[in-house]
């Protein structure tokens, strides 16, 4: 599948940039990652967490940001569309994740954010709403090691990194939430980063992970009543790890 990247000369990424100061943000980062830790806190602290009062189905990080100003709240998916745009808008590959629990009798979908990292030369989960990463001995987690790791013991060796390290999570066998890696069972990967150029976030066919953990199952909505939507034009299925998690850096050369 051919993925569509944002322009690195779009002008309302290089305005965001500007605008928003982005390099002040990170320039107290001492590394690669430590830059993306205070962009991810960044996001994190200023939207305001709750029910949105409009649609941002077809808005993008401006008028995100904007409505943010006047106290106005956010879900999941804002806070990673924030921070995929940020990190686009600082030269990072960046894209959004759907992500949800295997028990289709509670609706867990979460939207989190993935982001390429030359430091550890592999894609990591960014969840901005909770300030968070996931890691195993000191590496950053890609949503399939997460959900591999879940799938092994319930994600006892992975530890959830709140902010900069602040809080360390650890979890058990049975440990469920939007914060756990329980909440990885099932994730999409949309096919394009492009929302500078075209904000519609919804707007775009999507890898669906599918193996043999789940290839006789269907991801399901409201509480187990409803397919997800996504798979009437959107989905398409894979179990091509190098189609989901491409090596941007073999890509640049």
């Amino acid at each position: 599948m051919t993925y569509q990247w944002e322009k690195t000369d779009n002008p309302d990424k290089i305005r965001f940039r500007k605008e928003f100061d982005l390099d002040s943000v990170v320039e107290k980062g001492k590394s690669e990652f430590e830059k993306l830790l205070l962009l991810r806190s960044w996001v994190h602290n200023i939207l305001p967490p709750g029910t949105p009062s409009r649609d941002y189905s077809e808005l993008g990080v401006f008028e995100i940001l904007s409505d943010a100003k006047k106290g106005l709240q956010f879900w999941c998916t804002q806070y990673n569309q924030v921070f995929v745009q940020s990190a686009v808008a600082l030269d990072f590959y960046a894209r959004k994740l759907g992500v949800d629990s295997k028990d289709p009798s509670k609706d867990m979908h979460h939207g989190v954010a993935d982001i390429w990292s030359n430091e550890f030369q592999k894609w990591y989960v960014v969840d901005t709403q909770h300030n968070q990463h996931y890691e195993k001995d000191g590496e950053p987690l890609n949503v399939l090691e997460i959900r591999n790791e879940y799938l092994k013991d319930g994600g006892q060796k992975v530890k959830g990194i709140i902010g900069n390290y602040e809080k360390v999570l650890e979890y058990k066998k049975d440990s469920t939430g939007y914060d756990s890696p329980s909440n990885y069972f099932w994730f999409f990967i949309p096919l394009r980063n492009n929302f500078f150029e075209d904000p519609r976030i919804y707007h775009s066919q999507a890898l669906l992970w599918v193996d043999e953990f789940n290839k006789d199952m269907k991801w399901v909505r409201k509480g187990g009543i409803e397919d997800h939507p996504m798979y009437e034009s959107q989905f398409v299925e894979t179990s091509d790890i190098n189609e989901c998690f491409p090596d941007m850096d073999n890509m640049n050369k």
